[in-house]
């Protein structure tokens, strides 16, 4: 403009007419950048220096504020047009300075002498820190909304009056309003940005499950919009309990990767521990930064941003920026972080989950494949699914052959499939079976069968066990024992004849004499393998599944009267007392007399074994009207049979042995007992006796009418 409204050549008139132009001039200027898209970089500096130069002043500066009173933009005339001071700064401005004063109370103001208003802060290294200089600063106002001031100065003492005042407040109330549309422009554009970052990050990140592309991609999106000199990707291994980073881009990015750091030290861990994000302007006076990432990778963190990537309530790892290159992070930065974060969070947790399935899947096939037993998957209807490498080389079927065949096929012989389908799911079938092989001979297997679930569907999963080399073994030791035992018994029943013989032939004066005695023992010694021959051949022949068939009327108390006698030379030599408590009136039960007869002999030695001096063992008898049966219990007073073995002292071979009894065995008795007892159809079982020790029960079927 040629004129100033300062020119003391002017009349009154002369300048109202000059402030006219120039409000004029800058509503042209306004309507111009509005037009070329409202860019309030160019609104700002053009109604500044409009300003300076209309109040021929010195220079000046621009602050516009959000509702929360925060400085978004901060101008200055000259070639450093932008604010080159420190946040804290302008802080400080907005707290105790004239632009901060100027916006609190809604109205202008003008400071005639700066070394003497105290609400003039000088930058830093500026002349009015030392010279004294005028100030004039009017607010933005929108809709009783302060958004902003504009603050001229000019060196000297008093050298803005009241019309200064108005022309500037003119000027600021003409260009609010565009200020603050190419604000929220701005904004607007800036918060559009942001959503296609986030939807751009959100379409990428889960196009993939492979979790470094992930990373990588996620690391691209984000340095797109807050423009630091380094991000980088740190993930919690639960293992060690460490953040071990992952991806990085920047400076430094090589030596960061592969970096462990406690996750309960530095920023990083903070926002582990606390799940929260965190915003530090100066590392320098945040003491929860720790320097080791810096030390590693020679470069300084000045400010930084972090945070948490949270899934299902878990801290997968944190994402953190350094060192913004334009200026200093915001929170509107620390918010699109967070926002990345959370897109990131589910997409890193799936494939981590992906990650967990490929790697279990591989360990499963490869358990699978190379198990040295043949494993199959069929459906719930039997049909194979799957099978091993291993049922292939030892059935001789291929595997698409075994596809197309069903569990029955492999075992004709054995209804499997109706039991497995009624199998709860954490138990297991077992059972044994010829499975038909491919040109070859049935093939005997022991067999496991479960259920499992693979994806969607449930399976049943059948593990074969070959056994031909045990059923062999079992065979001939089978054969070994029958042709042992039956070559006893010749043998053994000359002795016991000779020995009978023997009796006959000593005189009835001789009875109490040593040899008597000698041959005495000799008699029931030879009885005794008698009977374990005879035990031993009934538990192959019932293992067999041989039935009994010598079924007769048996009267019980004469049976166990006969056993008490045979049994009486133990009880007289060990000084143990024996209790019948049977009632008189017993029904006849129907039984194979002689088999029962050693089941009460194996039972009362077996009380004998484990009983003191001056001990009791007692035998009793129920009668089980409704299920027409008798039970016989035999009690001793002994130290009991712990909950733990009272199921397996009935197997072959199995014995407990206790620290006060010498009782010595084969673990044959009780075994033979079982087979005896289940033959008859009844039940055996052992438990605790009234007076204490062991109680061993039986049942047998009563005789038919």
């Amino acid at each position: 403009m040629a004129h100033s409204i300062k020119d003391a050549e002017y009349t009154p008139e002369l300048r109202d007419s000059d402030r006219l132009h120039t409000l004029y001039v800058v509503n042209d200027m306004l309507k111009q950048v509005e037009a070329d898209g409202l860019n309030i970089n160019l609104i700002l500096p053009r109604v500044l220096n409009l300003s300076v130069q209309q109040l021929e002043a010195n220079d000046g500066s621009i602050i516009v504020v959000n509702e929360a009173q925060k400085v978004e933009y901060a101008w200055l005339t000259g070639e450093n047009a932008h604010f080159a001071q420190s946040e804290e700064f302008l802080e400080t401005i907005m707290d105790s300075g004239v632009a901060g004063w100027v916006i609190r109370n809604h109205e202008p103001c003008i400071i005639s002498d700066t070394q003497t208003d105290e609400r003039w802060l000088p930058r830093p290294g500026h002349i009015t820190s030392t010279t004294s200089w005028s100030v004039i600063c009017t607010p933005f106002s929108v809709r009783n909304r302060v958004i902003g001031t504009i603050t001229i100065h000019k060196v000297g003492i008093n050298q803005f009056d009241d019309r200064d005042l108005n022309l500037l407040t003119a000027i600021s109330n003409q260009a609010a309003s565009s200020i603050e549309n190419a604000r929220l422009y701005e904004d607007s554009q800036r918060q559009l940005k942001i959503s296609d970052l986030l939807n751009e990050a959100s379409r990428v990140i889960n196009s993939s499950l492979d979790i470094n592309e992930i990373m990588q991609s996620l690391l691209a999106q984000m340095n797109d919009f807050l423009n630091a000199e380094a991000i980088s990707i740190a993930l919690v291994d639960v293992q060690t309990n460490e953040l071990v980073y992952q991806v990085s881009e920047g400076i430094g990015a090589k030596e960061i990767v592969g970096l462990r750091l406690p996750s309960n030290q530095g920023l990083s861990g903070w926002v582990v521990q606390h799940a929260e994000p965190a915003l530090v302007a100066e590392t320098r006076m945040d003491p929860r930064f720790h320097n080791l990432g810096d030390e590693r990778t020679g470069y300084k963190t000045l400010g930084m941003i972090c945070a948490p990537m949270i899934f299902k309530g878990e801290v997968l790892g944190t994402v953190q920026a350094i060192n913004p290159i334009d200026s200093t992070f915001t929170e509107e930065d620390l918010d699109v972080l967070v926002n990345l974060a959370n897109i990131a969070s589910t997409a890193i947790a799936n494939a981590q989950q992906y990650a967990r399935t490929v790697a279990a899947e591989t360990h499963y096939n490869s358990l699978f494949q190379d198990t040295v037993d043949p494993i199959i998957l069929t459906d719930m209807r039997g049909r194979v699914v799957e099978a091993n490498r291993r049922s292939s080389d030892l059935l001789g079927y291929t595997r698409n052959e075994l596809l197309h065949m069903s569990i029955q096929d492999l075992h004709p012989d054995t209804a499997v499939l109706p039991k497995a389908k009624k199998i709860r799911s954490d138990k297991v079938l077992m059972f044994q079976s010829k499975v038909r092989a491919k040109n070859a001979s049935p093939i005997p297997m022991e067999v496991y069968t479960k259920r499992t679930i693979h994806g969607d569907d449930q399976l049943l999963q059948w593990i074969h066990h070959d056994i031909t080399e045990q059923v062999e073994l079992e065979k001939m030791r089978e054969d070994l024992t029958a042709m042992l035992f039956h070559d006893l018994q010749s043998p053994l029943g000359n002795v016991i004849s000779s020995l009978e013989l023997l009796a006959y032939e000593i005189p009835p004066e001789s009875a109490n004499s040593p040899l008597y005695a000698m041959l005495d023992i000799a008699r029931r010694s030879s009885r005794r393998l008698e009977t374990l021959i005879r035990s031993l051949l009934d538990i192959n022949r019932l293992e067999a599944g041989q039935p009994i068939t010598e079924q007769v009327r048996v009267n019980i108390n004469n049976l166990v009267q006969e056993v008490y006698e045979i049994e009486l030379p133990n009880f007289e030599q060990r000084r143990i007392h024996f209790a019948n408590s049977l009632p008189d009136d017993l029904p006849h039960v129907y039984a194979e007399e002689d088999m029962i007869r050693r089941v009460l002999v194996n039972l009362i030695n077996n009380a004998l074994k484990y009983s003191s001096e001056d001990q009791t063992i007692t035998l009793s008898g129920e009668l089980q009207v409704d299920a027409k049966r008798l039970q016989i219990s035999i009690s001793d007073q002994g130290h009991g049979i712990p909950p733990q073995f009272r199921e397996s002292i009935f197997e072959k071979f199995e014995r407990i042995q206790s620290k006060d009894s010498n009782a010595k065995g084969l673990g044959l008795g009780l075994a033979f007992c079982r087979l005896a007892v289940e033959a008859h159809n009844g039940r055996i079982w052992v438990d605790d006796a009234p007076t204490g020790g062991a109680r061993f029960n039986f049942t047998l079927p009563l005789a038919p009418e």
